[in-house]
């Protein structure tokens, strides 16, 4: 169960973009679970995703759809970053990535 407050490394199940126009895998810090009512407002008339986790503070938050999330690991301590260069190239986009693409909502 993902307590709300708490720091998490979350994965997600494809590659997004950040605020900072990078692409990563990953997401970083405190998260928060909320109904799909918190973030839009209103409960949409057609099925869709009824959850989903905040990530992040001081204005760096994103939202990640419950239908997104693959992993979820209680993490405090940030993770350390990828600085030896590591890539590979994704089969589904054809484009090359670093191996530690954590974005670090705070």
């Amino acid at each position: 169960m993902i307590e709300n407050g708490k720091r998490y490394l979350i994965t997600t199940d494809n590659w997004f973009v950040a605020p900072d126009g990078e692409q990563y895998k990953a997401v970083w810090g405190t998260c928060q679970v909320l109904t799909i009512k918190e973030v839009f407002g209103f409960d949409p008339l057609r099925p869709s995703t009824n959850w989903y986790i905040s990530v992040g503070t001081n204005r760096k938050e994103m939202i990640v759809a419950g239908c997104q999330l693959h992993y979820a690991i209680r993490c405090e301590e940030r993770p350390k970053e990828n600085r030896d260069g590591v890539t590979y190239t994704d089969k589904e986009d054809g484009l090359e990535h670093s191996a530690n693409r954590i974005y670090y909502a705070e």
